[in-house]
């Protein structure tokens, strides 16, 4: 699991991960990355 990698809990994976989603929103990057990813990910 990516939390077991990164060394991190998996509450505050989940919190990081949301604060990208807020953070990187409108950037055309993330959008491009977020987009190979399947629609229901929950992130």
């Amino acid at each position: 699991m990516v939390s077991n990698v990164l060394e991190v809990d998996q509450d505050d994976l989940v919190k990081q991960l949301k604060t990208f989603k807020k953070k990187y929103a409108e950037d055309a990057e993330y959008k491009k990355l977020r987009a190979t990813l399947p629609k229901d990910w929950p992130f």
